[in-house]
């Protein structure tokens, strides 16, 4: 799985992203190639690597027609970009990115979605901006994005509707629900651009995850900083093969006099409000009393209200409590369709011997025990088969 960090110590704005996927090898061609599969016959793009604060990367400078500039409307746009023929997935993606910069906007303007502005140069870099990050995090089949917080300047800046507080109203909006930090400039750190691809891709905001880096790349802004280097930097990686070690609970007690059908309900129960994992353990205790000891894999998070659970909900006088730490292998669950129906999949990362990792994967039971009653067939069979059929087409699930 490759993972993007942005590590946005000087903000972010759309041309330093892609700027940043530049200097980690994004074809320049390549980019030329897709936007010239839109019918934009006035854009110039200048390509330069540059130097800030003795770090190097790229900068992007898009240029139009500067005797005929071209305003475009939010409902242009989505049409040049729909009519093109970039693929369906850049596509997709672009026009995700593209409608919420323009919602913020009409919200912001008190416009109709349909007749929201890009103002002549504008409209030109939002389009390469927009359509070049979506190229770039296919290109480097990035499935996971983490950012860290994102410097927020104050000041003014100046746009075709007259002088904005920094940070720009749409920036802000864009920013909901995302960790951000004051920078002491008045300079604008994060712009709307930058915003609307950012939040669009990136789950998470804090420091750098467990990763084997692939690369760094460092994406230029137009201007000049006097107490930091005006860039942008992404980590290109995989996903650790092993996770960091993490502090659990285990919550245990004994019982020896409750109805056994209780423990189905409760098992449900502790799973539903969070716990990771539930063993009921034949003992003995004292007097020679046959019991159970019930045991509930915990978060610290979770602990207090899985115990009230099994106060409330089983005989026990007491719950005994301690940390344990657990280091797992990363694992993903995804649906594939097979010949005998849609089966979810958990594939699991393990490291490999010379000729590095090694794929598991394992079906899941309910959707497994489904198929097999459809089928009228033994469920060790339809599972001997549906593994089968995925090796021999060569196609591990997440491949």
């Amino acid at each position: 799985m490759n993972i993007a960090y942005f590590d946005c110590f000087s903000g972010i704005s759309g041309d330093m992203i892609l700027g940043a996927f530049l200097d980690l090898g994004l074809p320049k061609k390549l980019l030329r190639q897709t936007l010239g599969q839109i019918s934009l016959p006035e854009l110039r793009l200048l390509v330069k690597r540059e130097e800030r604060s003795h770090l190097t990367g790229y900068t992007l400078r898009v240029q139009g027609n500067k005797e005929k500039p071209i305003a475009r409307t939010y409902k242009s746009i989505k049409q040049l970009i729909g009519k093109s023929k970039i693929s369906p997935q850049i596509k997709e993606n672009s026009l995700a990115i593209l409608k919420r910069l323009a919602q913020v906007e009409a919200k912001i303007h008190g416009l109709e979605l349909e007749e929201v502005h890009f103002h002549e140069i504008g409209a030109l870099d939002t389009i390469v901006d927009i359509v070049g990050a979506a190229l770039a995090f296919q290109y480097f089949q990035i499935q996971e994005v983490i950012s860290s917080p994102l410097p927020v300047g104050r000041g003014w800046v100046q746009s075709s509707h007259g002088p904005l507080p920094l940070p720009a109203p749409a920036t802000l909006a864009l920013l909901q629900g995302v960790a951000v930090i004051p920078s002491p400039g008045e300079k604008e750190l994060v712009t709307p651009t930058g915003a609307a691809i950012l939040t669009y891709y990136a789950r998470s905001y804090g420091p750098p995850p467990p990763l084997v880096l692939k690369g760094v790349g460092y994406g230029l802004g137009q201007i000049h900083f006097q107490d930091r280097p005006n860039a942008l930097r992404v980590w290109l990686g995989e996903k650790s093969f092993f996770q960091v070690n993490e502090k659990l609970i285990v919550l245990e007690t004994n019982i020896d006099d409750m109805n056994p059908q209780w423990y189905e309900p409760l098992m449900e129960h502790l799973f539903v409000s969070g716990a990771l994992d539930c063993l009921l353990i034949p003992c003995q205790m004292k007097k020679n009393r046959p019991a159970v000891l019930l045991q509930v894999l915990s978060k610290p998070e979770t602990q207090a209200s899985l115990q009230a659970i099994l106060l409330n909900e089983t005989t026990t006088l007491g719950v005994r409590s301690y940390e344990v730490d657990r280091r797992s292998l990363p694992r993903t669950i995804q649906t594939i369709q097979t010949p005998w129906g849609r089966i979810r999949i958990k594939k699991t990362t393990r490291p490999g011997q010379a000729r590095g990792p090694v794929d598991d994967f394992s079906l899941e039971y309910d959707d497994l025990s489904d198929l097999a009653r459809s089928q009228k067939g033994s469920l060790k069979e339809l599972d001997a088969k549906i593994r089968n059929w995925i090796i021999n087409r060569h196609a591990p699930p997440g491949a």
